[in-house]
């Protein structure tokens, strides 16, 4: 019950600061004329880029760390074959 509140008082909140932020602003890009935007969807843009963006990090280093173990792991199995093979000869 605490939790739908919690999560119900969270889209209020969203709700009204979506809300507030509906008006128009000037956005000036690299080339050409200035555009106009709402700024509740600059903001989303921004977010869902934001969040975008991190996610692929995350995956990116989350795949380096795992094939840095693979790696470690296959010449620790490697250099026990090779000590196995030295003592039983």
């Amino acid at each position: 019950m605490q939790k739908l509140l919690l999560i119900l008082a969270a889209g209020v909140l969203i709700l009204l600061f979506a809300v507030n932020n509906t008006h128009h602003v000037e956005m000036s890009l690299i080339f050409g004329t200035p555009v106009h935007v709402r700024l509740i969807f600059l903001l989303l843009t921004t977010f869902l880029l934001g969040h975008f963006t991190a996610v692929l990090l995350n995956v990116y280093v989350r795949t380096k760390i795992n094939a840095t173990a693979k790696r470690a792991e296959t010449k620790a199995a490697a250099k026990d074959v090779e000590e196995d093979e030295f003592f039983s000869a």
